[in-house]
């Protein structure tokens, strides 16, 4: 063997060892906390539940089915959107009137009529604040948004939706390190599959959610009938 196919060889295990050592920590991240014992519920904490439902609030935009992930990097590519759609519906008059921003953009994009744009700054810090994702992020157009590079900045291209369901939690068990909920999205009559979110505590009392899955197809509701009198 010559030397440039040994040095292929080893670049290929070595590329093979980092890529194997990548995807294993998320799993070990999530082993981790899974494997932590239960101390307690916040079930009646108000400020948690409040927290942790706002979470995942800004998952989806006004549906039930919420997008599954085990890590939070994984969340990343799929709540662009809905993280967007949520900084524009809760947040209206920040993003829209007489800002600097749109005085900007009326410059800058003089044939468009933006009413309402999101500076990448805000984006970003709602990521962290959802995700603790603190690296880079590459700004791009959404299907909902699109992101005006000469501003820096996302403006919606078709309507925005609040959210009208509403979280039917289930519990909030509580480990050291971790909140962990269950529950089901409601809109009227519809009822999603049952879902457990995996929230990691930081050391401000803050959380920002690790996972999320489906735990149950649908939701199972037993009628017991009286059978002693």
């Amino acid at each position: 063997m010559n030397l440039k196919k040994i040095m292929l060889s080893v670049c290929g295990m070595f590329l093979a060892v980092l890529l194997a050592s990548c995807g294993s920590s998320g799993d070990a991240e999530a082993k981790k906390y899974a494997e932590e014992a239960v101390i307690g519920s916040a079930s009646d904490k108000p400020e948690v539940i409040s927290a942790l439902s706002d979470i995942i609030y800004a998952l989806t935009i006004d549906s039930i089915e919420l997008p599954e992930f085990t890590n939070p990097e994984d969340a990343l590519p799929l709540c662009r959107d809905s993280v967007l759609n949520c900084l524009l519906t809760t947040s209206y008059s920040r993003f829209s009137g007489s800002t600097a921003t749109l005085e900007k953009a009326a410059l800058e994009y003089p044939n468009m009529n933006i009413t309402a744009a999101i500076g990448t700054a805000d984006f970003e810090g709602m990521l962290y604040s959802i995700f603790n994702h603190g690296g880079n992020v590459r700004h791009s157009d959404t299907k909902r948004f699109q992101y005006l590079s000469k501003i820096e900045a996302y403006t919606p291209v078709v309507q925005t939706k609040a959210c009208t369901y509403s979280l039917d939690i289930i519990s909030i068990d509580e480990t050291e390190s971790t909140y962990r909920m269950t529950f089901y999205c409601q809109s009227g009559e519809e009822i999603s599959p049952e879902y457990l979110a995996v929230f990691v505590k930081r050391e401000n009392a803050s959380c920002y959610i690790n996972s999320l899955e489906k735990i149950a197809s649908e939701r199972i509701t037993c009628n017991l009938t009286k059978t002693f009198s």
